[in-house]
């Protein structure tokens, strides 16, 4: 039973890591001067939308949540170690390129947009293009 009280409780953790993590990236908006339109919850998780900006400004933003859940995880690892392993966790997670994830758009906006033109290109389109 203790087990499943540990995993209960790190999971619990996972919320308020979430919420700091949805919160650095509305910080980096606002210190790029991109105006934040909502904060919303789904039932892959927390989401912010934004207004689009300078490329530079989407990958600060982009970087902000990972990088807020990694400072986090510096800064508690002797006080706090677990909520510190979760934001390890966090971050590393929010870094992998799957699809609508932090990981992913970093990487289309440090692709030349070349590339990412034709990465969004429907196949058929790009078989076209190819040949």
């Amino acid at each position: 039973m203790t087990l499943v009280y540990g995993v209960l409780f790190i999971m619990l953790l996972g919320i308020p890591a979430t919420l700091l993590h949805e919160l650095g990236h509305i910080l980096a908006a606002a210190m790029c001067g991109v105006k934040v339109k909502k904060v919303g919850l789904s039932r892959v998780g927390l989401y912010t939308v934004r207004e689009p900006g300078p490329r530079w400004a989407n990958l600060c933003v982009s970087l902000a949540g990972p990088l807020f859940n990694l400072l986090l995880a510096a800064t508690l690892r002797e006080v706090a170690p677990t909520f510190a392993w979760v934001n390890l966790m966090a971050c590393a997670y929010n870094l992998l390129p799957i699809p609508n994830s932090d990981g992913r758009r970093i990487l289309a906006l440090l692709a030349p947009e070349r590339v990412v033109a034709t990465a969004e290109m429907p196949p058929a389109r790009l078989q076209n293009r190819l040949v």
